[in-house]
């Protein structure tokens, strides 16, 4: 049965302790890692965002775990694949590169990448991940608690997407398109290959509303841990307010045989996390059948819109956009084609001054009216 424990924390002066708590009610790190174990520390490093924005995983949290490998004399490297930042600008911004600096551990970008073996009755023939994820002896994952608005929440599983590198991450996005359960089956793949042996969540602040990197900062007040990264969401997300037929990890979990009917929970009651969270508003693409794509994109998704007095044109949405359905003319407008967007949101995701809106329809807005998604 997964164990995942929860340790109130509400200032990032008292996260290593707090951290080192939440460890050790899973029985401390000399569980996880051996001497000489290599180690992959896999923080949130989306962007170049300062800690402050709550977007990344903070560094006293990332610098406690590294600690505690170093004691257990394994060997970390803290690494991670940003969205399209270049990884020395991420790795100074978050504060995560100075993490490194004085533990003398490597703070590097997972740039190569190998195929991976899947699974028997998987959905997907070709993975590519990390070379350096799949061939560390061991994973810790240390993802940030936040909304998401494609996929509702990215908690334990979703920090693994980083494992695919750079630009390759867009280029599933592109393959899924519209449906987001697909997406979620690719995630719980990859998690189910690398399959974490610790998870340390930093919840103490995270992002509700329009994140994973526009939404507004909010303070849970939680470290997490748990043997298990899946587990670790199940119990996470109906605190924030998502039921499991509503969260398409979840969904996607169930359907695999993957999700726990049981899970151990430790260290402060659970009943104490429950705050009220500004979850993003879903699309409604799941009351039509997969057929009818095209029609649910155009009148029952959200679309992405510049707001132009943001806008400050560095163009990161036109290259993140895989479906090239984004051009930027003089003067920092972006012309957008609707008919190749596949509402993915990678536009939104890494606007780094919030400049991408998502528009929801007149339909929607009925929806939201009636209570209906």
């Amino acid at each position: 049965m997964p164990t995942v424990s929860m340790r109130k924390c509400t200032s990032y002066d008292k996260a290593g302790q707090a951290v080192i708590a939440a460890v050790k009610d899973l029985g401390g790190m000399e569980r996880f890692i051996s001497p000489g174990d290599s180690v992959l520390i896999k923080p949130n490093m989306l962007g170049a965002y300062n800690p402050d924005r709550h977007v990344t995983t903070h560094p006293s949290v990332v610098k406690a775990v590294a600690e505690m490998v170093l004691d257990c004399r394994g060997k970390p490297i803290i690494g991670d694949s940003p969205g399209l930042d270049p990884f020395p600008l991420v790795s100074r911004k978050t504060g995560i590169g100075e993490v490194g600096k004085a533990l003398g551990v490597p703070v590097l970008p997972l740039i190569d990448s190998i195929p991976i073996r899947t699974k028997k009755g998987g959905k997907f023939r070709k993975i590519e991940l990390s070379r350096l994820a799949v061939e560390s002896d061991k994973i810790i994952n240390i993802p940030k608690m936040k909304t998401h608005c494609q996929m509702t929440l990215t908690l334990g599983v979703k920090n693994l997407f980083g494992t695919v590198v750079a630009q390759r991450k867009a280029e599933w996005h592109y393959k899924v398109g519209l449906n987001r359960d697909v997406f979620a089956s690719l995630l719980i793949e990859i998690w189910d290959h690398l399959r974490p042996c610790l998870t340390v969540m930093d919840g103490v602040w995270g992002m509700e509303g329009r994140g994973p990197s526009n939404g507004v900062g909010r303070l849970f007040g939680v470290i997490s841990t748990s043997d298990d990264s899946l587990a670790m969401d199940q119990v996470l997300s109906p605190l924030m307010g998502v039921k499991e037929g509503d969260f398409p990890l979840l969904r996607a979990a169930r359907s695999y045989g993957m999700a726990y009917n049981e899970i151990r929970t430790i260290g402060d009651s659970v009943e104490s996390f429950s705050p009220k969270v500004d979850l993003p508003k879903s699309d409604s693409l799941r009351l039509l059948p997969p057929w009818m794509d095209r029609i649910g994109r155009d009148i029952l998704s959200s679309r992405p819109e510049q707001d132009r007095e943001r806008c400050v044109g560095c163009q990161k949405c036109v290259q993140v956009c895989r479906a090239g359905a984004l051009t930027m003319k003089e003067g920092k407008v972006l012309s957008f084609d609707y008919g190749r967007c596949i509402r993915c949101y990678c536009c939104h995701e890494m606007c780094p001054v919030d400049a991408i809106k998502l528009h929801r329809g007149a339909i929607l807005r009925v929806l939201d009216l009636l209570d209906r998604i």
